[in-house]
């Protein structure tokens, strides 16, 4: 015959076995379950930490760079402001510089009208000086040759033609010129 064994026959083993159970899942929870539990909840600690830190890098990065965008655009304004003004003194220097340069020419253009006039006038003089000489000249050699021909009969006191038109033609000549200076004053 066969004998059946109940499934679950309680007995001594089944009691030990069953205090053994729940010792070692005691121990288990004292020594492991709650140290892997802690080990987890600090490395999900540890990570939003990390998470939590990167963000605040991350935003004073972000903060940071404003900040520099601000400085370069406020470098920016200053070059063309610092340009701005340097070329604005240097159109206040060339004009500066135009306005010297005209007075200097205009000084030099009156002196050189002040030479020139002064030359002229040095000029006119000494064709007037040169002509009353030639006129005293032609007057002497005149007067010589009207006393030649009436009769001193001294050689050498009258002129000759050629003489007498060499005189006439040099007083023609300062005269054309003494007209053409009167002119150009």
């Amino acid at each position: 015959m066969v004998t059946h064994q109940p499934l679950l026959s309680l007995d001594w083993n089944l009691l030990f076995s069953l205090i053994t159970v729940i010792v070692l899942i005691l121990i288990l929870k004292k020594f492991f379950f709650e140290k892997v539990h802690n080990f987890m909840m600090d490395r999900q600690q540890k990570v939003k930490d990390q998470f939590d830190e990167a963000q605040a890098k991350q935003e004073e990065a972000e903060t940071l760079k404003a900040q520099y965008q601000v400085q370069l655009d406020n470098a920016e304004s200053e070059k063309k402001a610092l340009l701005a003004e340097a070329r604005s003194e240097a159109q206040i220097e060339a004009e500066k510089l135009i306005r010297e340069a005209h007075q200097e020419a205009t000084r030099i253009r009156e002196d050189a009208e002040v030479a020139i006039a002064q030359r002229k006038e040095e000029a006119k003089k000494e064709l007037e000086n040169e002509i009353s000489d030639l006129a005293i000249l032609a007057a002497q050699k005149i007067m010589e040759k009207s006393a030649t021909a009436e009769g001193t009969g001294i050689p050498g006191d009258t002129l000759t033609n050629s003489e007498e038109m060499s005189i006439r033609h040099k007083v023609d000549e300062l005269k054309i010129h003494m007209n053409q200076e009167n002119e150009d004053q």
